[in-house]
């Protein structure tokens, strides 16, 4: 069915002898299929006012496919058709620059990968070596955290550290510390979660029983090669604090 707000014109244009027009009542049409093969169609319609002017496409979908049984059309006062030609010339018109942009996200995204690839190379051949560490530092909570590898690459170094969380409940990490005579030299630090952090501010969570592997950085490294060095790691309340000052040395 086909309803229109106004009286339809008398004639209707098909474009196909395969789907039978018939009015119903004077502002409608019904419309219906000869056969369950019949190809697609056009319909023309158009009201006796002139106002509304319609070709619709006729199509005969399979049984799983949903179809339409009434389409009601209105005609548009002329803020909406005012406002349906903004938008459509608002569309033409973003649409290139939206293509563009994403082309130039696309490039963009590239190029960062492309320079972060040639920053990770060249600071390989500046320097890449492996220190082995053996650093391990228990709370009360029978928390314990392993530092037994470093890593020297670059003007950067990195400790590898493992917490083991023998405690009845997890341990949320806020913050981690690497101090060298005092002065926090520690950089981006992340932890390979064993259970989902709810806080945003956590750096991770280890659930009761598990190990969870974590690495911080030490920025500019060169400036504490041969120095002892502590790590610090702390829950957001300050308690389960975890202080590793013994055998961390990156030579």
């Amino acid at each position: 069915m086909l309803s229109f707000p106004e009286k339809l014109r008398s004639e209707a244009v098909t474009s196909s002898p395969d789907f039978e027009i018939k009015s119903w009542g004077d502002d409608g049409v019904a419309v219906r299929a000869a056969h369950g093969k019949a190809p697609a169609a056009t319909l023309a319609l158009a009201t006796v006012s002139g106002q509304i002017k319609v070709n619709v496409t006729l199509r005969v979908v399979p049984e799983a496919e949903p179809a339409l049984t009434m389409v009601r059309f209105k005609a548009a006062s002329a803020e909406e058709a005012f406002a349906a030609q903004v938008k459509a010339g608002i569309e033409q018109r973003v649409a290139p620059i939206e293509q563009r942009l994403e082309r130039t996200q696309r490039s963009l995204d590239a190029l960062i990968r492309q320079r972060a690839e040639e920053e990770i190379a060249d600071r390989m051949l500046r320097r890449n070596e492996i220190v082995g560490l053996k650093a391990h530092a228990r709370n009360s909570d029978h928390v314990i955290v392993h530092v037994q590898r470093g890593l020297l690459f670059g003007d950067d170094g990195f400790l590898v550290f493992e917490i083991e969380n023998r405690s009845g409940a997890a341990y949320r990490l806020a913050s981690a510390r690497v101090l060298a005579d005092g002065r926090d030299v520690a950089g981006a630090v992340r932890l390979a979660s064993t259970a989902i952090a709810r806080e945003p501010a956590l750096i991770g969570v280890v659930a009761p029983g598990t190990t969870a592997r974590g690495v911080v950085t030490v920025r500019a490294v060169g400036t504490v090669l041969n120095r002892p060095l502590v790590l610090e790691l702390a829950t957001p309340d300050g308690r389960g604090l975890l202080r590793a000052d013994h055998g961390i040395v990156l030579r």
